[in-house]
């Protein structure tokens, strides 16, 4: 149910139905990408972890997708074009996994609420949607973060 707050426009229906298959549709093309990286990823270490985040985001896409589809919606999303470009870096064998890395890693600044933050407040109105993606925000958090482990390792290395 799509609650109101006092002072706050409440999240209509389409709204919450559009941010959650945008969102699926961001998820699903990072599987397709870490797809593609896993094959000519070079440490066992990096790749190891990496299916775990694929497995994370495919299931991120499945379980926005039911919800949108219990909401009434169906998907019909498509990525943006600067999210289609990170893709194809992501997913390219000729690029280094330190380069990939930090590629990923400067678009997302290290933030206490994590990269899913606005959207999650966006969806406050409709309490099951923003516990879904609240907690899909924290594995989002737990995956930055043990990116971010294995860049330093892989600088230190490196060096």
């Amino acid at each position: 149910m799509l609650r109101h707050d006092a002072g706050r426009t409440p999240a209509t229906r389409a709204h919450v139905i559009a941010l959650l298959d945008t969102f699926q549709a961001a998820e699903r093309a990072g599987v397709e990408a870490v797809s593609r990286w896993i094959v000519a990823c070079n440490d066992p270490r990096l790749r190891g972890g990496l299916r775990v985040i694929r497995a994370r985001d495919r299931r991120h896409a499945e379980l926005a997708e039911a919800r949108m589809r219990a909401l009434g919606g169906v998907p019909a999303a498509r990525v943006s074009r600067e999210l289609a470009a990170v893709c194809e870096v992501v997913g390219d064998p000729g690029v280094s996994d330190r380069s990939k890395l930090s590629m990923l890693l400067a678009r997302f600044a290290p933030a206490p609420e994590g990269p899913l933050a606005p959207l999650v407040r966006r969806l406050a109105d409709d309490a099951e949607t923003h516990a879904l993606v609240a907690t899909i925000c924290q594995d989002e958090q737990m995956a930055l973060g043990w990116l971010r482990r294995m860049r330093d390792v892989l600088q230190h290395e490196g060096a």
